[in-house]
């Protein structure tokens, strides 16, 4: 290799290498494992919504997908809507196609339960357009699956079972086989609905088992809440039973609403056929009250013909099972869904079969077949058929019945030959897959065999380019090395000017504090000379005052210079949070009477919390002695809670408040913010910037906003029973700005 050619190597490897693009990348592979092990939907918002800053442009778009999914699993349709939205407009402006393609898929799962068809149609042709010229994008992936859900939403089990396989081959093309859990879990569905039990519970089982595997466990419920309908569907009801309380205890814990609902349903059908009625019915009402949350009509439907069945055939309380399954009919009117209606039909007509009401059961047989025109299926044509047929019988029309009766058996032996059809069909398909395995595996064994032929001609090339690899590398190392020393010697001397800035600032306001003391030497002997003792008096509290205001520069210059040069040492220790800030308080009073302002503490109960005492009263102080500076003739409130192992603690003033602008820098030393209280006293944001350090030295968070002459609100958040690096009791920790 010539010098040249070495040099054009180099300049096109350092060309392709982004440091903060590689950095990003990370960032973006770090986060999807992360939140594929966080259980809590509301934990997992939280997450994302920190990662959205971090993650490079086009990762941006999966973390606003995932966030859309978990409102939609919450319940929150609209948020999750404006998520989907939010992706899909990141990705057009990228101009990143696929990325584009899988938002526009994801947005398809939302769309399906508004059933807005047309929409979903077009995404679609949209979404294969974009990703024709990536045969390996795992977005195919995406597109595959929501084919398959549309066809499974309108009965065409076989061919969702045909996308499916699609949708296995894309994720092994594009390798990205973690989500073939899902496929399994949609293939558990399809089977179950075709009556194969066996073979839904076994890819239920599957999905399981990868899930567990890959570790994503944030909808692992649902495949719990699978597993408990094949055993229902199957008159397994203790194993239903089972995995159906199961679901429930994981979707509580991770606050899955959706799940919830489609759990409490199921639930309810299989206490209902053990015949725990009373549990039955609390579990239906637990569905219907997210089904009213969710404004999910369906399941509204579904939940009142549960309770009108729960009456009939358990409680035999006809009078409420009418009531029930006519707001179940009124409902499915209103949805206009022909199945859903032509089923609450079906349920009335059975209660007043029981109840020989045969005016009503002749008023609903008619309503029965205006819909059954509607679906037009060989099974609601036979339940008409019988229907009709057991109607004549009772009331005494034989010639009726037995005209009915012919043809129902006729349709039915059409339904049976269909049912024997497909299962052949099935069964074709199954030894066709084996075929093709088999010839797949033949393919891949001389693959192997011509892979190991390349694999000996590349080791030799690979040695040559060996020490090239190992000198670029030394050479981006030294580069990567230049630009970190570069940027540290930028830091340093920003920070050199903020400290610059900052002594100039104390050394002013010192000199303004140290000047009356020089003079008030003089006037107080004059004045006690002179025997003037009520202008002795005045100019001692004055002195005293301005004693206090240089005692607590003085105390905030100590501290942030000891975080600057050493490092604050950490001691923590268990204390009172009610107990402690009625100790500073106290300090206050007198203040605060001049001022003739109220100060008050409320809380419910004492919290208690490991946390470094003297970090606590540094906090408290600045925060409390700021309230007050500002504050004339108004209030000043400070609560304290424990919400979820977290010390919530507000502090609330009435006074002057801050602008926009003022709160945009109030934590930093940036800026010259030197303020002036309502009593003249000055203000330099050390105390402050000293707050913000100790709270989050103690991985706490703190939250401000204001409003000028309305007054200023802070709310800090601390863990409650929670240390950093602990070692024999103590902990240093340093504070960089």
């Amino acid at each position: 290799m010539n010098k040249l050619t070495f040099c054009f190597i180099l300049l096109v490897f350092l060309s392709m290498v982004d440091p903060y693009a590689q950095d990003t990348d990370k960032l973006c592979s770090s986060w999807r494992v992360e939140m594929d092990k966080v259980t809590d939907l509301d934990a997992g918002v939280k997450y994302c919504q920190e990662k959205l800053i971090e993650v490079s442009p086009v990762c941006r778009t999966y973390v606003y997908l995932e966030i859309a999914g978990l409102f939609f699993r919450k319940l929150e349709l609209n948020n999750a809507l404006a998520y989907y939205d939010k992706a899909i407009n990141n990705a057009k402006n990228l101009g990143a196609d696929e990325a584009l393609s899988y938002a526009y898929c994801s947005k398809i799962t939302l769309l399906i339960r508004k059933e807005q068809h047309e929409e979903i149609y077009s995404l679609l042709k949209k979404s294969r357009e974009l990703i024709l010229p990536f045969p390996k994008s795992k977005s195919w992936i995406k597109y595959y699956e929501q084919n398959a859900y549309i066809s499974y939403e309108t009965a065409d089990y076989y061919t969702a079972i045909d996308y499916m396989d699609s949708t296995i081959i894309a994720a092994k093309r594009s390798n990205y086989k973690t989500l073939i859990h899902e496929t399994y879990e949609h293939l558990g569905y399809c089977y179950l609905k075709i009556g194969d039990y066996e073979k839904s519970a076994e890819n239920f089982f599957k999905s399981l088992e990868l899930k567990e595997q890959y570790g994503y466990l944030k909808d692992i419920g649902g495949t719990y809440r699978n597993l408990g309908g094949v055993y229902l569907e199957w008159k397994h009801f203790d194993k239903a039973k089972f995995f159906l309380e199961k679901s429930i205890a994981v979707t509580k814990s991770q606050n899955h609403q959706l799940s919830l609902m489609f759990n409490y349903h199921k639930l309810a059908q299989c206490y209902a056929a053990l015949g725990l009625n009373d549990k039955a019915e609390k579990t239906i009402d637990s569905s219907t009250v997210l089904a009213n949350k969710a404004e999910d009509g369906t399941y509204l439907i579904l939940n009142f013909r549960e309770k009108g069945l729960l009456y009939l055939n358990n409680y035999k309380n006809y009078q409420k099972a009418e009531k029930y399954l006519n707001k179940a009919y009124e409902y499915a009117k209103l949805s206009r869904d022909n199945k859903y209606i032509f089923h609450s039909i079906k349920d009335l007509i059975e209660l007043y079969f029981i109840k020989e009401d045969y005016l009503k059961i002749d008023e609903y047989i008619k309503k029965l077949g205006l819909i059954e025109k509607n679906i037009n299926t060989l099974k609601s044509k036979i339940y008409l058929l019988k229907t009709q047929a057991r109607y004549y019988e009772k009331i005494n029309e034989p010639k009726k019945a037995l005209q009915k009766i012919k043809k129902y058996h006729t349709l039915q032996d059409s339904i049976m030959n269909k049912e024997v059809f497909e299962k052949v069909a099935l069964l074709e398909k199954k030894y066709d897959t084996k075929k093709k395995e088999l010839e797949i595996s033949n393919l891949n064994k001389e693959k192997q065999k011509q892979i190991q032929i390349l694999e000996k001609a590349q080791a030799r090339q690979n040695l040559y380019l060996l020490a090239s690899g190992v000198l670029l590398c030394l050479l981006f190392i030294g580069i990567w090395a230049f630009r970190k020393l570069r940027k540290q010697q930028r830091e340093l001397s920003a920070t050199n000017q903020v400290k610059n800035r900052l002594f100039s600032i104390i050394a002013h306001d010192l000199r303004g504090m140290l000047v009356p003391f020089q003079r008030s030497g003089k006037i107080l002997k004059y004045h006690i000379t002179n025997g003037n003792h009520k202008k002795t008096i005045e100019l001692s509290g004055e002195l005293e005052k301005n004693s206090e205001r240089l005692s607590n520069t003085l105390d905030n210059l100590l501290n942030w210079s000891l975080e600057q040069m050493n490092g604050y040492k950490v001691h923590p220790e268990q204390i009172f949070v009610g107990e402690q800030l009625k100790e500073i308080i106290s300090d206050y009073q007198e203040q605060a009477s001049f001022k003739k302002t109220i100060m008050e503490i409320n809380y419910e109960e004492e919290v208690s919390i490991c946390f470094d005492k003297g970090a606590f009263h540094v906090i408290f102080r600045n925060l409390i002695s700021n309230a007050l500076k500002y504050t004339q003739e108004g209030t000043i409130c400070i609560e304290f809670r424990n919400e979820n192992n977290v010390l919530i603690c507000t502090i609330v003033d009435t006074g002057l408040g801050m602008t926009e602008d003022q709160l945009q820098h109030l934590f930093t030393l940036e800026e010259k913010k030197n303020t002036i209280g309502t009593q003249g006293e000055k203000g330099t944001g050390l105390g402050l910037n000293l707050v913000y350090r100790f709270i989050k030295m103690h991985n706490g968070s703190i939250q401000v906003s204001s409003e000028k002459r309305i007054g200023t609100r802070f709310v800090l958040s601390i863990p409650i029973l929670r240390l950093l690096h602990k070692e024999k009791g103590t902990s240093t920790t340093s504070l960089s700005a």
